[in-house]
């Protein structure tokens, strides 16, 4: 015989195909039966089997095992329904061949249906109805449990697995008389069950736990005598002491108060004087008890199993059951917990799987506690748990790491349901047996979750929490309040950046009436007040972190419109105690926190329209006033010209929008998310009063060039310290490390990233490929700088060879003969060691300056983002307004000349922006409206687009193009002279006198035949 290859067959031993994970359907399986086909006959079965019979029947009995619940429903159903109709021989021959036996199968869901069809048989045999005696005589009870035994002892010398299956068999067989609730009308009928349930625990100790179950689920059945009885005899023969010995008391206990219990092992499980007995029992390290304490032989023992036993949900359940609040049950748990959890299975000597086990318990008493009886979960948090806890969850490679986690998880998710636990958990948490910084300790983002679930109802609670352990530094060093207090700065930016939101701000003078404004109003008190109850006073790093935390909490609360209103308060209630301010700051901060005042009272007044241009202009006036508070040199014009701003506003003046355009540009270059927040959300309330003078004033920097040159023109009228785009709100390196991640992420797409390969990542975050033409210029730029390396390098090279009177290696040939050099004198070590530091200076010097030429030309970059973000915003409010196509022809210079290409495709995408916006704004025609300016554009627009042969500024022209004929054809009669002037372009193009890409005529000619369909469909349709 040749040898089988194996894997080749693929299918199996009984020729059906190889086991596949299958994928989730919205459809239960079938088992090979169509689901329509569930009409199954109802009538009474054989004595003895025919054909037809045999097919009924397999048919019946595969259903009754299938893995869908309806299935196992129609099929017990037609089966009980027959065979109560059917003579004693057939039901005794399924009893015997099918159903009692079926049960050691573990096909599918063959248990769950078997056992189903046996417990309502036995209810109908033995229960009121009394069939045995009326129609089934010979069915007595014994004969009927002798039957089951038959059926599942295991006999010869069988696998493991099969052994298994016939125990399993024996004990769904047992349930089903006690889920029949037969077993308690006659007195011999409970003993018997209850043997065989001792001897199965007795004789497969991994049963035991299964039999202790289906004794307390009999419990409710027996009545209190012969609960007792089953005591008693539990306590006989030593199984009192076991845990479902524990389970079993505790339940006979709940069902039954005045039971009487045995006076061994313990009356009450829960009883004070026996817990250390019971934290033993539990903890799976005690004796087995004989009853008479004579002889202590050790009990057996399962394997272990990450499954928890059934009798922590009872225990969990006498505690979920009491009244809430009752100081008896507060005190019974916390005694029950610190001796059986946190002594027992998180003590010193406890293994890694006692505390696994530890774990688990806590994951499901918080959960239990959360929703019933939420008041004791703070017992929960004890020494060795919490200590456990965070050793656990601090490292990826420690044993427990998963289930730390777990457990951290499960209580965020108990504060989610019930918040009123947060103020209970974050004192566990920080307090006696935490940590402070426990996120930190952990490195996990624990506490930062949790305060998430602030209410308005108990912020001022967690507050107080948190603010507490920082106010003083008697129990730590003074390093170590120093830390705690970035913490709590750090705290109290999470608890404003992560509140819900609130229906609507607390007045000017009332006290915050939601978590957002409560957070900020304690960050900007901190960063600007001398608090008294602080003991040491605030340090200034301490200060300076508050204040770079409030501008970035500040930044990111401001993405909802509703919450200006709260900043501007939480500005107004500050008392800059810890500021050195002059009269003159002093007299300027006054009139800027009456001038809020005015207008957010006047917002209350105006309608919708008028409500968002005084809330804006109030926003201004409080970010302003923060930066006089911080030192800002140019915060007092600012706050003059807002003064004047809101003058002319008020008399309807001209010249107000410059005024404010100017006021938000020089905001925005200081590059800092707050600023670049408020800026948008200002502009965006005014970009309806935006006049064609103040755009102009908009799109003056992005002509600028990226440069030194154009640094200068930029900036020339700010202050050294002031012009560079990074002031500190988003670069130090002392602020905690979630600060920094956040200002990160603030700036976004406007930083420039670079893969790995060089390609640069637009806004989007997908690769763009350069064309031909920008390819080569950067590799002209690239060598041209390396070739200015090379040469410097060289230079310095020379200059020191000259003063050092030596040359390369690579110069040995060309070199003169050094043999009659002498050594050289102290007079000559010292000239030389100045031309050596002059050489060196001068090398630094020619390096600061290359460094100077890269920050300007990213600070002008940076500054033309910032313009760019506020063109985008108008265009997308104001699309339909004429002065918005002014802005066209700077936007395509941008894409032209800029050398940064994510700058680039943000102008390309401001154009796509106004183009969408247009489209969706679907303008009314305005005849008799004069088109020649518009016409002109686009003639001008045409011919920028010959300038520039790249794709991309191509495709840009091309879309502002067809924005203006849009905007245009509007009005039918403009349809000639649109296409007159790209039919003169095209004829230039032939001509040679410009070149254009294709593409440009073919979007003019797709765009043409959409407004013609549009044009038939409208005539259709009338």
């Amino acid at each position: 015989m040749g040898k089988r290859k194996r894997g080749t067959n693929k299918t199996g031993s009984n020729g059906s195909q190889p086991t596949q994970k299958r994928a989730k359907t919205d459809h239960p399986p079938s088992n090979g039966v169509e689901a329509t086909n569930l009409d199954l006959d109802k009538g009474p079965f054989t004595e003895t089997l025919n054909g037809e019979a045999r097919k009924r029947e397999a048919k019946i009995y595969e259903l009754l095992g299938s893995a869908d619940s309806d299935e196992r429903i129609v099929a017990a159903d037609a089966l009980v329904t027959g065979l109560l109709v059917s003579p004693e021989a057939a039901l005794e021959r399924h009893l015997d061949n099918r159903l009692f036996r079926g049960l050691a199968s573990s096909r599918n869901a063959s248990r769950l249906g078997f056992s189903l069809v046996l417990a309502e048989i036995l209810s109908q045999l033995f229960g009121p109805k009394n069939l045995v005696e009326s129609k089934y005589p010979g069915l007595t009870f014994d004969k009927v449990l002798d039957i089951l035994v038959e059926k599942t002892t295991p006999s010869g010398n069988i696998p493991g697995q099969e052994e298994r299956d016939c125990y399993f068999g024996r004990l769904f067989g047992l349930q089903c008389f006690v889920e029949s609730k037969v077993l308690f009308d006659e007195e011999s009928r409970w003993p018997k069950i209850l043997d065989l349930l001792l001897k199965m625990a007795e004789k497969k100790v991994w049963m035991r736990s299964h039999c202790g179950w289906v004794i307390v689920e009999s419990l409710p059945q027996m009545g209190q005598a012969r609960a007792e009885e089953t005591l008693q005899k539990l306590s006989d023969i030593g199984l009192g002491k076991t845990a479902e010995g524990i389970g079993i008391w505790m339940k006979a206990r709940s069902c039954y108060p005045n039971l009487k219990t045995p006076a061994k092992p313990w009356h009450d499980p829960m009883n004070p004087s026996v817990l250390s007995e019971v934290a033993r029992v539990l903890k799976d390290n005690v004796a087995q008890d004989n009853g008479d304490d004579a002889v202590a032989t050790k009990a057996k023992q399962g394997g272990w199993s990450a499954q928890l036993h059934f009798v922590w949900d009872l225990i969990l359940a006498t505690f979920v059951g009491q009244e809430t609040g009752a100081k008896q049950g507060k005190d019974q748990l916390k005694l029950f917990w610190t001796t059986v959890i946190d002594d027992g299975l998180f003590s010193k000597n406890a293994s890694d799987a006692q505390k696994f086990r530890g774990f688990v318990i806590f994951q499901k008493f918080i959960q239990g506690l959360a929703t019933e009886n939420p008041k004791l979960i703070k017992e929960l948090f004890t020494r060795n748990l919490m200590k456990c806890l965070i050793n656990q969850a601090a490292k990826e490679d420690r044993y427990l790491h998963r289930a730390a986690l777990k457990s951290l998880q499960a209580t965020e998710k108990a504060v989610q349901a019930s918040p009123e636990l947060l103020v209970h958990v974050l004192k566990e948490f920080l307090g006696k047996y935490g940590a402070y910084d426990f996120d930190q300790r952990t490195n996990t983002k624990t506490i930062e979750n949790l305060l998430q679930w602030a209410t308005p109802d108990n912020a001022k609670s967690v507050l107080k929490l948190l603010r507490d352990p920082i106010i003083t530094g008697n129990d730590g060093t003074a390093s170590e309040l120093e830390k705690f207090r970035l913490v709590y700065a750090n705290y109290v930016s999470k608890l404003a950046t992560q509140a819900k939101p609130t229906a609507e701000a607390s007045n000017v003078d009332d006290e915050a009436t939601n978590v957002a404004e409560l957070g900020v109003k304690e960050l900007a008190a901190c960063a600007y007040s001398i608090q008294p109850q602080f003991k040491p006073d605030l340090s200034e790093k301490s200060r300076e972190t508050f204040r770079r935390l409030l501008a970035s909490t500040i930044g990111k609360v401001m993405r909802r419109r509703d919450d200006a209103e709260y900043l501007c308060n939480a500005v107004v209630s500050v008392e800059p105690t810890a500021v050195d301010m002059g009269d003159e700051i002093k007299a300027e901060r006054d009139n800027a926190l009456k001038a809020i005042r005015k207008l957010l009272k006047a917002s209350k007044k105006s309608d919708s329209k008028n409500t968002g241009a005084s809330v804006g202009l109030a926003l201004l006036y409080a970010i302003t006033t923060l930066q006089l508070y911080d030192g800002a040199p140019d915060a007092i014009d600012i706050l003059q010209d807002l003064e004047r701003c809101s003058e002319k506003m008020k008399s309807k003046e001209g010249g107000s929008s410059e005024l404010l355009v100017e006021i938000l540009l020089a905001l925005v270059s200081r590059q800092s998310p707050m600023m670049r927040q408020i800026s948008e959300q200002v502009f965006e309330a005014f970009t309806s009063q935006i006049s064609s003078e103040a755009l102009e004033l908009l799109t003056e920097p992005l002509l600028a060039e990226e440069n030194e040159k154009g640094y200068q023109a930029l900036f020339e009228n700010l202050e050294d310290e002031d012009v560079e785009m990074g002031d500190g709100e988003d670069s130090d390196s002392e602020e905690v490390e979630d600060v920094e991640e956040d200002e990160v992420s603030e700036i976004g797409s406007d930083v420039e990233f670079v893969t790995l390969n060089g390609v640069e990542v637009d806004d989007d975050g997908e690769n763009e490929g350069k064309d031909d033409n920008e390819d080569e210029d950067e590799d002209e730029e690239n060598e041209e700088q390396t070739e200015a390396d090379a040469k410097e390098l060289a230079d310095f090279d020379d200059a020191l060879a000259k003063v050092l009177r030596s040359h390369r290696l690579d110069k040995d040939k060309d070199a003169d003969s050094s043999d009659n050099d002498s050594d050289m004198t102290d007079s000559e070590m010292i000239a030389l060691d100045d031309k050596l530091v002059e050489v060196f200076k001068q090398r630094a010097k020619n390096t600061g300056k290359r460094k100077e030429k890269k920050d300007a030309k990213e600070s002008v970059i940076a500054f033309k983002h910032r313009v760019l973000d506020l063109i985008a915003l108008y265009v997308k409010h104001e699309a339909t307004n004429p002065l918005a196509f002014n802005l066209l022809l700077p936007l395509l210079d941008v894409v032209r000349s800029s050398i940064a290409k994510p700058l680039a495709n943000k102008a390309v995408l401001a154009i796509e922006t106004f183009a969408r916006a247009f489209k969706k704004a679907k303008p009314d025609s305005q005849q008799g409206e004069d088109v020649t300016p518009r016409l002109e554009l686009m003639r001008e627009i045409h011919r920028q687009a010959a300038r520039d042969e790249s794709h991309a500024y191509g495709r840009a022209a091309s879309t502002a193009s067809l924005l203006v004929a849009s905007s245009l054809v509007v009005d039918k009669e403009n349809v000639d002279a649109v296409n007159a002037v790209y039919a003169q372009t095209f004829s230039e193009c032939q001509k040679g006198s410009a070149k254009i890409q294709g593409f440009f005529f073919t979007d003019w000619v797709n765009w043409g035949m959409g407004h013609a369909a549009n044009a038939q469909q409208q005539q259709q349709a009338a």
